[in-house]
């Protein structure tokens, strides 16, 4: 789902979308992380962001599908024609676990991703590493809620 960070970048792509560069200009892998565990926690959608630059992406994660927004960043009204939407038949929990093992696989690349502001290395990479055990856990947990036989309110 999300390539190896290089020179500040990461390619992001769900099956049957398109791949879409994201810039250092978001903290993805904390921020994500972060609206990752309150969507398993609460059981509710969530929403990612990144910056295409100059567009900015938005990612709908909800229960059994992932809609893709891609928008001008800018402040006037848009028309149909200027916005990018795309869905992948991607389940919060597959979401969720790309997410996991796509950080954990390139730890340190995630770590330094925003490396235009002064960081403490060692700090960020016990966060990061606590976010991805704790997701992990959620992960195990709810596996059952996305079986065959249930569904959501």
């Amino acid at each position: 789902m999300l390539t190896k960070p290089l020179h500040g970048w990461s390619d992001f792509q769900l099956e049957g979308t398109s791949v879409y560069g994201l810039s250092y200009l978001d903290d993805i892998a904390f921020e994500w992380l972060e609206q990752a565990i309150h969507g398993l926690e609460t059981m509710r959608p969530f929403c990612v962001k990144g910056f295409l630059e100059p567009s900015r992406f938005l990612c709908a994660v909800s229960y059994w599908n992932c809609h893709i927004i891609c928008e001008d960043d800018e402040r006037y009204p848009l028309d149909q024609g200027d916005v990018v939407n795309e869905i992948s038949h991607t389940s919060m929990l597959q979401f969720c676990q790309y997410l996991h093992d796509d950080i954990n696989q390139n730890l340190n690349e995630w770590v330094s991703f925003m490396d235009y502001e002064d960081v403490d290395t060692a700090k960020r990479t016990e966060a990061l590493t606590q976010k991805l055990a704790y997701l992990k856990k959620l992960i195990s947990e709810r596996k059952e809620w996305f079986g065959k036989d249930h569904c959501f309110l």
